[in-house]
């Protein structure tokens, strides 16, 4: 049976247009992941605080500002998501930062995953990284010198530049990128798939930690360009179907609270301010980090 699983066509779109032109920085050379997962787990351990919020997840979370999530929750925060981020990422940059500051609690997640929810597997740039293998079930060590810490982010892990496209430059970005996404769609329509419980394993320990350490994480369901997501709803979209229905049987085991943000009209979001068919630009980030917080039922406060 094909399945249609739409995280996968957004890493793809994401690798090409996510940062390119957009992100200023330093791509770092040997780094498959231009050195994100490096970069963030030794910011990580150089931060003379201890985050009180934790933002986690792909591309589609880097946007998330941990300043301005400050003024929203008064927690000071750090951003975590990297390039084709996973839930193997989440439950590394979960387990460092509590490793970092062991005698410490009452920190609070942000976790910001695709309809698909979750991937099996760990990324190939993650277990190179030595600092990330003694979570993954190998030793731990130092990080590999051929990887520099990149100049695109602040000390806090968010985007050091963000230089936005021409508005009708990016308007054909946009465009091009939802197109090309709706073609997939008419050429594979989704189809309900089987649950491999293998591929939440990562996920649910994540979530089950968080939980042991006084944590209600807030899930957020990426946004989807309204045309795109028109195009899926014609099939009935069955991933937000199963995303749904595997958060609803997972609560009767862990605690986290679900915010759906996938269709922009529920937290007001504009069709405009994409950076392309998968991405919102900073404005759109901000209307949604917004709702999210006011939706978050108290566990980001």
């Amino acid at each position: 049976m094909r399945v249609f699983v739409l995280a996968t066509i957004c890493v793809a779109l994401g690798a090409a247009s996510a940062g390119a032109g957009s992100l200023s920085g330093t791509r770092l050379a040997g780094c498959p992941d231009a050195g994100d997962r490096t970069t963030k787990l030794t910011l990580l351990a150089r931060l003379p605080q201890n985050p009180g919020l934790l933002i986690l997840g792909s591309s589609r979370a880097r946007l998330a500002d941990p300043a301005f999530l400050q003024t929203l929750t008064g927690r000071v925060g750090f951003n975590a998501a990297v390039t084709g981020g996973t839930a193997a990422d989440a439950w590394v940059m979960t387990r460092f930062a509590a490793d970092r500051w062991p005698r410490t609690s009452g920190r609070r997640y942000l976790m910001f995953v695709d309809a698909g929810v979750a991937t099996s597997g760990v990324p190939a740039p993650l277990a190179a990284d030595p600092r990330a293998r003694r979570y993954l079930g190998g030793e731990g060590g130092r990080p590999s010198l051929a990887c520099r810490v990149s100049s695109r982010y602040r000390a806090d892990g968010s985007i050091a530049h963000y230089r936005p496209k021409l508005r009708a430059e990016r308007a054909r970005i946009v465009a091009s990128s939802v197109a090309a996404l709706i073609a997939g769609i008419r050429a594979h329509p989704p189809q309900p798939g089987t649950v491999d419980p293998a591929r939440f394993a990562y996920f649910e320990r994540t979530i089950a930690f968080m939980n042991r350490h006084g944590a209600r994480p807030v899930i957020v369901l990426n946004p989807i360009h309204p045309q795109v997501l028109a195009e899926l709803e014609k099939y009935g979209f069955p991933k937000r179907k199963e995303a749904h229905e595997y958060f609803d049987r997972l609560k009767q085991r862990l605690d986290f609270v679900v915010v759906d943000c996938e269709d922009i009209r529920v937290w007001g979001g504009s069709a405009d301010e994409f950076s392309n068919a998968t991405h919102v630009d900073p404005v759109n980030m901000r209307r949604m980090l917004r709702y999210v917080v006011s939706h978050s039922a108290g566990a980001l406060g």
